[in-house]
């Protein structure tokens, strides 16, 4: 705990001589400075002019006992208050501690100068302890969580803002009130049940409870702190939001399943069919029927990398929470996806700069699908005869940039802020606009980044050296490597 770095103490006591005396030597110590008054009305009305931080007071004056101007400093100031006892005064002493006093010495045990120090660190005990207090309570009532201390018998003992608010009333009105009367009965027995385990186990219980078509996520916590040690402190958050989110998406993941079979099943079988056919009726039609056959077997293809593109994208969206990855060369994965795009399309040019680092990034088999689609892309946007593409590979320390420049025309200046975005795409092209919203996705997962640049805009670096022969754009995959 944080001691505060200066406390001004007002000291109360009749005796001209013990005040002399204590306030002579607790000036001494460090970080305290002290002002003195012989009554309680006095000491009242140095609090009106002087700010002060701790009241140590006698409880035998006239006029007005310690404890009455302890009940008046802390309506008014709430202010630690230390209160000094005689000989024998146990009992007054816990009637003070139970008013609420913060701290309590007999005066014999401070007479002598050798135990001022015991006073000195009681002051500075009680200071800090009141400053975290207030702390905590600034805290507790600024918290959108609802907090409340609850007995062991169920009575609310205390609640902060929140939970006033949640029930429409303040929190004075809530405290003494029985947690069934503000909530179901089986709602409150069941919190006064969880609460209990907790003061029995002494550790913390989380628990979850429904009221009506709201959720609550619920910890009951015991208080070990003197005569509130039999309470526990209940924290409710409503979680109804969260469920919400949680049953869409469940739903969202069962037609996600239903789409994947039937993208990975049926219609995939039913394009091999269709594949199959025109190979068998190849051999009898002439050149212009081999014309409209070449133009099924490539509206196939693209059918067939469409349903792959959506298994992939299904499978990258399927859930909220990261997917799972591991090491992958990727040395090997732009080999394979290059060799599958230049056997897909017959015009294909694919040029590498230089040797491919043996590099392992963070990924998994979806990172395919990523350069896959790049190239894919760079042919769908080329009306030339023949699109070339060219990949040069960057390794840093921590990450490698792939960039993958082709020839096309580029991506108009008013599109290419929102070229990653769902369904984007030109108004002339063939294209569905999810590969490179993909392409993002899956980049983003993996904790990497994906950007595009049009070679007119003057590149620097790697990304000049890929480009330095095209005429479209360069993309930019940046991968964590794998730790």
């Amino acid at each position: 705990m944080n001691e505060p770095s200066s406390i001004d103490v007002l000291l109360v006591d009749d005796s001209g001589f013990f005040r002399t005396v204590v306030s002579d030597k607790l000036a001494g110590w460090e970080g305290l400075s002290v002002r003195k008054a012989s009554s309680g009305p006095e000491a009242l009305e140095v609090l009106e002019r002087e700010a002060i931080d701790c009241v140590v007071s006698d409880f035998e004056m006239p006029e007005m006992t310690g404890l009455e101007l302890y009940e008046r400093v802390e309506a008014a100031y709430g202010l630690p208050f230390v209160l000094l006892t005689g000989q024998g005064d146990e009992e007054t002493a816990s009637r003070a501690i139970g008013t609420g006093v913060d701290d309590y010495l007999r005066k014999e045990e401070i007479a002598e100068s050798g135990q001022l120090d015991l006073l000195a660190n009681r002051i500075r005990n009680v200071v800090a302890q009141r400053q975290a207090r207030e702390k905590y309570e600034l805290l507790v009532n600024n918290t959108p969580d609802e907090i409340s201390q609850v007995g062991k018998d169920g009575t609310i003992m205390a609640a902060n803002e929140a939970t006033a608010r949640s029930f429409d009333t303040t929190q004075s009105a809530l405290v003494g009130k029985h947690l069934t009367d503000i909530l179901p009965k089986e709602t409150a027995a069941s919190r006064l049940e969880e609460g209990r385990r907790a003061l029995t186990i002494n550790s913390a219980v989380t628990f979850q409870d429904s009221v009506g078509y709201r959720h609550f996520h619920n910890v009951a916590v015991p208080v070990s702190v003197g005569s509130e040690a039999d309470s526990f402190q209940l924290i409710t958050r409503d979680i109804t939001q969260q469920k919400r989110r949680e049953q869409q998406l469940e739903e969202r993941t069962e037609k996600l399943a239903v789409i994947n079979r039937l993208v990975r099943h049926d219609i995939n079988n039913d394009i091999q069919l269709l594949i199959g056919w025109a190979d068998g009726v190849s051999d009898h039609v002439d050149e212009e029927g081999q014309a409209y056959l070449d133009r099924i077997q490539n509206t196939c293809d693209h059918i067939s990398e469409l349903t792959t593109i959506a298994r992939d994208f299904v499978e990258s969206i399927g859930s909220d929470t990261d997917l799972e990855y591991s090491s992958v060369n990727l040395r090997y994965i732009l080999q394979s996806e290059v060799e599958k795009a230049e056997r897909r399309h017959e015009n294909l040019v694919v040029s590498v700069d230089g040797e491919v680092p043996k590099a392992t990034v963070r990924g998994n088999e979806l990172l395919s699908s990523v350069f896959g689609n790049l190239l894919s892309n760079a042919v769908r946007h080329n009306n030339g005869s023949e699109p070339r593409v060219n990949i040069r590979v960057e390794e840093g320390e921590t990450d490698v940039r792939v960039h993958v420049a082709d020839n096309g025309p580029g991506i108009p200046e008013a599109t290419i802020d929102g070229i990653f975005g769902k369904g984007e795409m030109g108004p002339e092209s063939p294209g569905t606009g999810i590969g490179l919203y993909l392409v993002h996705t899956i980049v983003d997962r993996f904790g990497g980044q994906v950007s595009v640049e049009n070679t007119s805009d003057g590149l620097a670096g790697e990304k000049a050296a890929v480009a330095e022969d095209s005429t479209g754009c360069v993309f930019t995959v940046e991968l964590p490597k794998h730790v």
